[in-house]
């Protein structure tokens, strides 16, 4: 039997009739047999890759000793006609429960020395186990994926090709419907474990040395005979930069390891629960004097909008989702007065902090995932608009936009805007309109805000065009509409029109950002049970 673990050929099998004592040491002798994995030659193949096995990465994820098996005997195995065992093979999916910094969660992985982790023979599968275990007892379900799903030598040994039947899913959308679901592609992933690992909240793979797709190179070339390497075809650089497909790239697996366990150390254990709070040791009546001037008084200029999320954020810190695409939206997770909270924020420094398509879906997504995990959502808003241009209109860039809107309208976790500069047109309507009417939606203005239906440059241009025109200088005409027009943005007639609760002193943001959180606890509990839906990937 393919990868099949040497056997004592001497060795006499348990039989009904012999000791309990026999019993308990074949029960050892299969469990020494499956914690070889492929062999040693697979296992040293594997590192060879700079890649952990799958029982090295659930010991280097979990807590000491706290990983409990499931499903450890189930294997491919052969018997003689006396009843001894003659070969096994361990299955090809290793998975059970564990606990991460105390905290339960069930875990598994593909045995990539086990047939490439392509289900052969009998193997346990997530979805035996692993899977029902998140479900039943409301625990996060992290996947470490490295397989290449469904083989073609299966059929074979099978005798018969069988129309796929779709069974594979249910539980994995109930999973994301009901508990944290957290992925690490960690090599080479295709087929149903690839789609399996995107079935997950947040997914992170590691540079340059996993890949993602729905069938490999050999398989591209074979269907419509383009030519490329693995990296090429679902590598960080299409997958975390180009595709959005994946949140985010770690340098290595340890790294892989650490950003799930932050990940999820901002959630609670099943969207009926709302986040613990814990200490964080930063006042929550700080206030950071950066703040004051972090703005430029040019408008025009930018300023560095992660900066600004740490100075108000516990401790500076924050985890982002998605840094690498779409990056005029920031999405981010953090803590005030030790409370997990959700961040959006505009960045000024990409596309000047407009909405494109990309930013729109990323956006959107986002606040699903908060408004599931019953976080509140806190809003830096510096967004000009929806991004304009031919680019724009060919990615779909206002129907997508749309979809911000609708995620937004029906979210109803409360949430708290500081409108640190630019807010205009139905972009920004988004986050405007996040949680109404049902959540407790507090906005505040800075003083370098600036607000309207459109941007005075294009609203002047369009408003204006045939005065404009008409005019002996029309660069000068234009200029003086301009100066006009820019007087009434002035934040202080927005505030006294009652635009906005209060304009602040920007050191105060951090001030009324964990007062609003701590406020907005008792009707978190209360939206945690709602019923919930699958927060799409």
């Amino acid at each position: 039997m393919l990868g099949a673990m040497p056997v004592d050929p001497n060795r006499e099998s348990w039989k009904p009739g012999m000791s309990w004592e026999a019993a308990v040491d074949e029960i050892h002798y299969l469990r020494g047999l499956a914690q070889e994995l492929g062999g040693p030659e697979r296992i040293e193949r594997q590192h060879a890759g700079g890649r952990y096995t799958v029982r090295e990465r659930i010991e280097k994820m979990a807590d000491p000793g706290t990983f409990v098996e499931m499903g450890p005997l189930m294997g491919g195995a052969t018997y003689d006609a006396e009843g001894n065992l003659v070969d096994f093979v361990p299955g090809g999916w290793v998975g059970g429960t564990a606990e991460l910094a105390g905290r339960p969660v069930a875990i598994g992985g593909d045995d990539f020395t086990i047939s490439g982790g392509s289900p052969s023979g009998v193997h346990k599968m997530p979805h035996d186990f692993v899977q029902p275990l998140a479900l039943q007892y409301g625990m996060p379900y992290v996947q470490l994926r490295e397989g290449v799903g469904h083989s073609s030598k299966s059929d074979e040994a099978d005798g018969h090709m069988g129309l796929p039947q779709g069974h594979l899913w249910w539980q994995g959308v109930q999973l994301l419907a009901k508990v944290p679901v957290a992925a690490g592609i960690l090599g080479s992933v295709a087929g149903w474990p690839a789609a399996g690992a995107l079935m997950s909240h947040f997914t992170v793979m590691v540079k340059e040395q996993s890949q993602i797709f729905p069938s490999g190179p050999p398989v591209v070339e074979r269907a419509i005979g383009e030519k490329l390497n693995k990296e090429e075809l679902g590598g960080y650089r299409m997958h975390v930069y180009e595709s959005g497909q994946i949140d985010n790239v770690a340098d290595d697996e340890d790294d892989a390891f650490d950003q799930i366990r932050r990940f999820l150390s901002y959630l609670p254990n099943t969207t009926a629960e709302v986040p613990p709070r814990m200490e964080t040791g930063d006042p929550p009546d700080r206030r950071p004097e950066e703040l004051l001037s972090i703005i430029p008084t040019n408008r025009r200029r930018g300023y560095d909008m992660r900066k600004l999320v740490g100075h108000v954020v516990d401790n500076g810190e924050f985890f982002e989702m998605r840094r690498h695409y779409a990056g005029a939206i920031i999405t981010a997770f953090a803590r005030l007065d030790g409370y997990p909270v959700g961040i959006l924020a505009s960045d000024p420094m990409k596309l000047a902090g407009a909405l494109d398509g990309d930013g729109a879906d990323k956006y959107a997504h986002f606040v699903d995932l908060c408004d599931a995990f019953n976080l509140p959502v806190v809003i830096f808003l510096d967004m000009p608009g929806f991004m304009l241009g031919s680019a724009a209109e060919r990615k779909a860039t206002m129907r997508r936009g749309v979809r911000a809107l609708i995620a937004s309208a029906e979210a109803q976790v409360p949430k708290v805007e500081f409108c640190v500069r630019k807010s205009y047109g139905v972009a920004a309507d988004a986050p405007n309109s996040m949680g109404l009417p049902d959540g407790i939606n507090l906005r505040f203005g800075w003083p370098a805000g600036e607000w309207g239906g459109i941007p005075i440059e294009g609203g002047v241009a369009a408003a204006y065009r045939r005065e404009i025109e008409a005019a002996p200088d029309p660069d000068a005409h234009r200029t003086m509409l301009e100066d006009r027009l820019l007087r009434l943005r002035s934040p202080f007639r927005a505030a006294q029109h009652g635009d906005v609760v209060d304009l602040i002193d920007p050191r105060d943001t951090r001030r009324l950002a964990c007062h609003f959180v701590k406020l907005a606890q008792p009707q978190l509990a209360k939206l945690a049970q709602r019923p919930k839906r699958a927060v799409r990937p």
